[in-house]
């Protein structure tokens, strides 16, 4: 039986506590970010995502992947535009890399990579994981093998991706299955082979960028979800006030945002 609880504060507070133990294991507080190399790992997990704002589930869910693979690192590739939310006008490539430093800022084994973001400024209107993980291949050890993190909702529209077959061949998604949803829950084909294979348990965090937008453009904090350095970075920017700027024109389409 789950917990019930009488006050706003107490679910708080019992949710810090969490993350806070998740946050505690295999960690040693290294900004990895400026010391471990690609070249370095044999097992990378790819994750994207516009990180709009970034928050914990972007945090845990990537760590609990990475330690049930036994992987080396987790990449997270900010997406400059992703070409399946073109409605949708991101907050500026800027603060967005700023606020995703500061929520790995402790996370011990994750890199950031900026290349859709320098891609961006190169002229390129959107971002495409397949040029990305081409990229990425050619940084890495002969022997290194990728994986890439998608939500289930993902899954069910990947054969829609820019070259998804060539994705698969770079990086075999890993999709993260969460309650309610099971194997057996899924549509076909997505409950046979080789995407069952490619499904990995992980808690329900009913949290998205999409409603931490609103949630702040109503004056709320986003206490819990987000951490106070990056809640501190959103005020003293006046990041996310306006209601039609922080919900923008379409919703997004997925809790984990991802680029395409």
């Amino acid at each position: 039986m789950s917990r019930r609880f009488n006050k706003p504060t107490e679910e708080v507070a019992a949710r810090n506590d969490f993350f806070r133990g998740l946050a505690s294991r295999n960690s040693r507080g290294v900004y990895i970010h400026t010391v471990m190399k690609l070249s370095d790992c044999r097992r990378l997990i790819v994750f994207g995502g516009t990180f709009d704002p970034p928050h914990v589930a972007h945090l845990v869910l990537p760590r609990l992947a990475r330690l049930a693979l036994e992987a080396d690192a987790v990449a997270y590739i900010p997406a400059a535009r992703s070409p399946h939310k073109l409605a949708l006008e991101p907050t500026p490539a800027h603060h967005r890399l700023a606020m995703l430093r500061l929520t790995l800022a402790d996370e011990n084994r994750a890199l950031i990579l900026t290349d859709e973001l320098d891609r961006a400024t190169q002229g390129e209107a959107v971002s495409y994981t397949v040029d990305t993980l081409e990229a990425l291949r050619k940084q890495l050890r002969p022997d290194a093998t990728m994986r890439l993190l998608l939500g289930s909702d993902q899954m069910r529209v990947f054969d829609t991706w820019h070259k998804a077959a060539r994705i698969v061949e770079l990086a075999e998604p890993l999709v993260m299955l969460r309650p309610p949803l099971s194997a057996e829950s899924l549509a076909t084909p997505f409950n046979e082979k080789p995407w069952r294979d490619r499904l990995l348990p992980l808690p329900r965090l009913d949290i998205s960028s999409t409603d931490l937008r609103q949630r702040l453009a109503n004056g709320e904090t986003g206490t819990g979800w987000l951490l106070p350095t990056v809640t501190d970075y959103i005020r003293r920017h006046g990041l996310y006030r306006s209601r039609a700027n922080a919900c923008g024109l379409a919703r997004e389409s997925s809790d984990e945002p991802r680029t395409k």
